[in-house]
């Protein structure tokens, strides 16, 4: 991976997390939701994010060490 993709995937991780954390900042601290409806909410976000962050793991530790696997393939 270069290192303009690596910087890129930085930038828009980054703007995410920072959307995603005004958006959660707003909906847990209004009154108008009920608070029953913003934990439940709350277990959903946190195991969505448990879910990608244990795909992502396994996918990375597949592919770790797998580099050289092609490099001598001949045309």
């Amino acid at each position: 991976m270069q290192a303009t993709q690596r910087i890129a995937f930085i930038l828009i991780g980054g703007g995410i997390l920072a959307a995603l954390g005004f958006f959660l900042k707003w909906f847990f601290g209004t009154s108008v939701i009920s608070l029953g409806f913003r934990i439940a909410i709350g277990a959903v976000i946190v195991g969505v994010i448990l879910l990608l962050a244990a795909a992502g793991w396994e996918r990375y530790r597949a592919t770790k060490g797998k580099e050289d696997e092609f490099k001598e393939v001949k045309y």
